[in-house]
């Protein structure tokens, strides 16, 4: 990152600019805070492109497309202007390094890293597809790893510059020659095929060092890519055939997303960066941070400079040489009054979107999200807001037609997300709501979360004077979701957790990899929820769930307990091949307990499924935080 210059604008819409990202022919990327508090990164169009009345209309259908991605491996849409002067597009900033810069830095990947890399970019194309969108530009500098995998960035952008089929601008690009398929370089229609094939250039950039068609020259590039064979020999065997399907010639012949995800969880390793790469993210995150610590610090007094210098000039602009020093004092005193009083420059977004990060999603306090968003607004609240056992909280409330409706809210803990629900046509946080099969006067409404994981909110809205209310019983469902989704754009509410807490810690990031590959196998899958982890293999299964529930000395006080080196956890379901053990971390309040759950699924013969489950809680055990 860079300073900001001085004719870098301070303020973008409602969001205070930091520090400048990065520019290009298109314009200027700049690290801005929200008025909420959130870093987003805004890209403001070039003023030469801003004059271009066929590109703003592109940009801003574009834009509101991008608004439907919901994956978990590209950058929400936080907010837009695509009307302004100059317009603008701030995302969801992701304090990770590209893909060009980790493989400069800590060279070629290994097999387990381009796993990694290779299902996170399939998993994330076939969320862009499904919104029917094309990428056009992916390339090393527009995909940025993160300690969970990679994610996409520069949609609306590329898409509205690519879209041209006539004339472009002189020195505009069509994408970046060494990754753009044939059917591209050669001005043909591009299709989803386009992105597939990119895929395949990244991933033999990041197993050699270089693209699959180098060239000194444009031109020699762009006929490599559209009749040359590239060279895969420095390509890992198992990662080999992935590769070329994806750089066939004809897009006919190149695989889906879908069906790249599928190839891709085959290879033989784990999905994990190597020990570099990690510390490479790591540092870049950390210099992210100094830049958006330091970059506030000094907008802030720029800021009060020049309020100052705005003040004395007012002040010597009224003043009389028989009273100036009584006026330069009142008027500094009245100045400082006002400065105190006011609200800055910041307004708050019309219509910001929902992005949560996995952190605030395990940490968040469902029963101060509920009562903030529901009491006083849908109705007048009847008792305090009760924690509910699947860990949300439930609120009564009369509402104006003097009917009384429980609602509830959960972060979903389970694994089936929208699955047999129905969409409402209706948004929130542009994220679409989904509605359940009513149950006489019970209703489901679900949202998944854009970031953070795609974890499910679920809202429920319950008619309790008339068990035949399901109509109105959906509809109270789908307002409350509205209200908690505009709660939840504003201020998250977090719960005051000490550190050793379980309840902070992500149950992925307590799995050794190569315990759970030895239970595991080759990975075929991996689901997460704020509290809860999955892994499914070809030789078992994993699942982990950091918990507040019920202590389970007092559920389980009849079952049989195992000894798990010093600490003693409770077999609560066993057989030949599954075993379930719950190990209580410490007792918390009325009865609650934070805990660790552990299922394991062995699918060998014979198999051993406690022994291996009481290992892998071991080492769990070993992770956690100490109070």
């Amino acid at each position: 990152m860079k300073a900001l210059l001085p004719e870098d604008p301070r303020w973008i819409g409602p969001h205070r600019m930091i520090a400048v990202i990065g520019r290009g022919g298109m314009g200027r990327v700049l690290l801005g805070r929200t008025p909420t508090g959130r870093l987003v990164a805004i890209k403001q169009i070039h003023p030469g492109r801003a004059d271009d009345f066929e590109f703003r209309v592109r940009f801003h259908q574009e834009v509101a497309s991008t608004r439907r991605l919901t994956g978990a491996y590209t950058a929400a849409v936080v907010d837009s202007e695509v009307d302004a002067e100059n317009p603008w597009l701030a995302t969801e900033y992701i304090a990770a390094p590209d893909l060009q810069s980790v493989v400069e830095k800590c060279g070629p990947l290994p097999l387990a890293g381009l796993r990694l890399l290779a299902t996170g970019l399939a998993s994330a194309l076939i969320e862009v597809h499904r919104a029917a969108l094309v990428h056009r530009d992916l390339k090393p500098g527009n995909v940025l790893l993160t300690p969970e995998g990679p994610r996409l960035i520069d949609f609306g952008i590329a898409r509205a510059q690519d879209a041209d089929t006539g004339p472009t601008m002189s020195g505009a690009a069509l994408g970046s020659p060494a990754y753009m398929a044939p059917e591209q370089a050669e001005g043909k229609p591009v299709t989803a095929a386009a992105d597939i094939f990119a895929v395949g250039a990244l991933l033999t950039m990041a197993a050699t060092g270089s693209s699959p068609f180098p060239g000194d020259s444009t031109p020699q590039i762009v006929y490599g890519v559209v009749h040359g064979t590239p060279d895969l020999r420095a390509v890992p065997h198992s990662l080999r055939d992935l590769v070329e399907s994806c750089l066939a010639k004809d897009p006919v012949h190149r695989p889906s997303a879908r069906q790249l995800l599928d190839q891709a969880e085959r290879i033989p390793a784990d999905s994990v960066w190597p020990h570099r790469v990690q510390d490479f993210i790591a540092a870049h995150r950390a210099d992210a941070e100094w830049w958006a610590s330091t970059g506030e610090r000094e907008a802030r007094y720029r800021d009060e400079l020049a309020r100052i210098a705005m003040r004395r000039r007012a002040t010597l602009r009224w003043a009389t040489a028989a009273v100036v020093t009584v006026l330069v004092f009142a008027g500094a005193v009245m100045g400082v009054h006002r400065w105190a009083a006011t609200g800055g420059h910041a307004q708050p977004m019309t219509d910001p979107s929902l992005a949560l990060t996995a952190a605030e999603l395990r940490m968040l306090d469902p029963c101060k999200v509920i009562d903030r968003a529901i009491a006083g607004k849908l109705g007048t609240r009847i008792g305090d807001p009760e924690w509910l056992l699947s860990g949300g909280c439930g609120i009564t409330v009369v509402d104006a037609a003097k009917q009384r409706v429980s609602y509830g809210l959960d972060v979903d803990g389970n694994f089936l997300g929208v699955e047999g629900m129905t969409p409402t046509g209706r948004a929130a946080g542009w994220t679409p709501i989904f509605i359940g099969k009513p149950v006489d006067s019970l209703c489901d409404s679900e949202l998944v979360t854009q970031t953070g994981g795609q974890v499910t909110l679920k809202v429920y809205a319950e008619m309790l004077d008339s068990m035949t209310e399901s109509a109105a019983a959906c509809a109270a469902a789908e307002e409350a979701m509205i209200a908690v989704v505009g709660q939840l754009t504003v201020n998250v509410p977090l719960r005051n957790l000490p550190s050793s807490s379980v309840l902070r810690v992500d149950p992925c990031g307590v799995l050794d990899s190569a315990l759970a590959r030895g239970i595991t196998g080759a990975l075929g899958s991996r689901r997460t929820t704020p509290h809860a982890c999955s892994l499914t293999g070809h030789n078992g299964s994993i699942t982990t769930g950091l918990i507040e529930s019920m202590r389970p000395d007092q559920v389980y006080g009849t079952k049989p307990t195992a000894q798990v080196g010093k600490y003693t956890a409770i077999i609560t379901s066993q057989s030949d091949q599954e075993c379930d053990l719950t190990y209580m971390v410490h007792p918390t309040t009325d009865n609650q307990a934070e805990q660790v759950q552990l299922s394991v699924t062995d699918f060998a013969k014979p198999s051993d499924p406690c022994t291996k489950t009481e290992q892998l809680l071991a080492d769990i055990i070993a992770r956690l935080p100490k109070s």
